[in-house]
């Protein structure tokens, strides 16, 4: 099954070239944004755990905090990577998109079934299943099961759903 594309982080291409960045060292660097990439990951709105902060080693910690790019965090141990929620979605934005598109697709699955559940597409019955009763059902992937529903028009370029 596809990873669904809604967890990212925005970087700005130009983000080398940021004086707070400029002179990091190469694993201050990737500290960076690793740590961006695990608060997205998370949803933590910028706040790194202990464990997280703390797998990174002094020095590069150091470099962070001395470029104003985390702020160690008093309470708990970890660090809130500065001004997180400015630069990158937050939770709230991210539930708020996730519940969009849920009721979106619930409304489409609606629409489209009028209430019936859907046809299963997780087994394809084989054209020989009557001459080999132990293969009535294999499990297929869902790409190929999707294209069995398709086939190629006169032009290999193009195809058409069957009806």
């Amino acid at each position: 099954m596809p990873r669904p594309n809604w967890e990212w982080i925005k970087i700005d291409v130009q983000i080398t070239e940021h004086p707070k960045v400029e002179g990091l060292s190469d694993k201050a660097f990737r500290a960076l944004i690793e740590l961006w990439c695990y608060c997205g990951r998370q949803h933590t709105d910028g706040i790194v755990t202990e464990r997280q902060w703390k797998a990174w080693p002094p020095k590069v910690r150091a470099e962070l905090i001395a470029r104003d790019l985390a702020h160690p965090l008093d309470i708990g141990g970890g660090a809130v990577m500065h001004d997180y929620t400015d630069h990158q979605r937050s939770r709230e934005q991210i539930d708020e998109l996730s519940a969009k598109r849920t009721d979106a697709a619930k409304k489409a699955a609606a629409a489209r079934w009028g209430g019936r559940p859907p046809p299963d597409t997780k087994t394809h019955a084989l054209p020989h299943a009557k001459t080999h009763p132990a293969r009535m059902h294999v499990p297929m992937p869902e790409a190929v099961a999707e294209a069995d529903t398709w086939r190629y028009a006169p032009t290999v370029t193009n195809l058409r759903p069957v009806h």
